[in-house]
């Protein structure tokens, strides 16, 4: 995926967020092994943040054209 943030080592988990086709808002890992579905876009930082375990570097957001899918 494109705008890709530097990483760090100690972040369990890497995240992406931004909305689907329908408008909610996705959070999901870069290895595909936890997001959620979210009603808005505080709630998709916070499972995020608290998910890499407030690593920073961990969440970077999808560009505003693209259109996420908990599933890809």
């Amino acid at each position: 995926m494109p705008n890709s943030v530097p990483r760090t080592s100690n972040a369990t988990h890497r995240f992406v967020i931004g909305r689907d086709g329908e408008g909610h808002w996705i959070a999901r890992d870069e290895q595909g092994q936890t997001g959620g579905v979210f009603a808005d876009k505080v709630s998709a930082i916070r499972f995020a943040t608290m998910e890499s375990d407030h690593q920073a570097g961990a969440i970077r957001f999808a560009p505003r054209s693209a259109r996420l899918s908990l599933f890809n």
